[in-house]
């Protein structure tokens, strides 16, 4: 057989090989193709090792009990407030994100009655304080991207003092003004489920999302993926690294790309 067939045979069958490991997220709310369960247990929070998801980088857990009275941080509220884990991964295409929290979303922001909302994801490239993504998490826009020219924040100060007036700017919570980028998929589960992780009585609900990287073009490195709620009681963020995504004129490119080398090889294999 020739060199060059039996190149692209192997070549196939590494691909289909890889194909048939690679792990399929399906944004439904349901966090199994995640590799997480419901058993009660603290491996519970462990994700799939095919995703090849780095503790303190692409996922944490900070899973905690307690009532009103309970301190989360920068602020309390327990576990309705709690912001238990987040995941991030990404693939040639989108990034992932799972987040599971006690916060139902039907939770309104009403001060008067001391009640909270659910906040939206923010994205912060460059790692610098300054938020430029945002991704909405609740309402008929929900997973629409923005790049964001204000943000709203929440009741505590860099300190985790009671302080609306002067809060911590490093945990912003909703988008208040920004220019809509993209669309992608997002779910909120309305159902609580329970026997998750070792507070097996508590209650959870599931932030899962789908966001083409064609949103992010011209920005690339470490990034924080970040989200707490519109009090800003409970916060959570994790730091991935993404790859330089090419402009969209560059990606309309590189199919005449491929092909032109393909027509190239065929000249010259022979």
């Amino acid at each position: 057989m020739h060199k060059f067939a039996s190149a692209l045979l192997f070549a196939a069958s590494l691909a289909a090989s890889a194909a048939a490991q690679a792990v399929v997220i399906t944004i439904d709310g349901n966090l199994a193709d995640w590799g997480l369960k419901r058993n009660g247990n603290a491996n519970d929070w462990i994700p799939d090792p095919a995703l090849g998801l780095v503790e303190g980088v692409n996922w944490k857990v900070e899973d905690q009990t307690g009532g009103a009275n309970s301190f989360l941080n920068p602020g309390w509220g327990g576990q309705a407030y709690d912001a238990e884990a987040l995941y991030v991964h990404l693939d040639s295409s989108h990034l992932y994100i799972a987040l599971v929290t006690g916060l139902s979303p039907d939770t309104i922001t009403n001060p008067a009655l001391n009640t909270y909302g659910p906040g939206d994801f923010a994205i912060d490239f460059g790692r610098n304080g300054v938020f430029e993504f945002g991704i909405e998490t609740t309402g008929p826009n929900a997973g629409a991207v923005y790049r964001v020219d204000q943000w709203a924040y929440g009741l505590w100060d860099v300190n985790g003092n009671h302080n609306p007036a002067n809060p911590d700017t490093g945990h912003p919570t909703s988008i208040v003004a920004g220019t809509l980028v993209g669309q992608g998929q997002l779910v909120y589960t309305t159902s609580a489920f329970k026997n998750m992780g070792i507070h097996k009585n508590d209650q959870h609900y599931v932030i899962e999302a789908a966001i083409p990287l064609s949103v992010f073009a011209g920005f690339s490195g470490k990034f924080d993926v970040h989200w707490t709620m519109d009090c800003a009681n409970d916060a959570i963020w994790v730091d991935p690294e993404l790859a330089a995504v090419p402009e969209p004129g560059t990606l309309a490119l590189l199919p005449l790309g491929l092909a032109g080398l393909l027509a190239l090889r065929r000249r010259t294999a022979v």
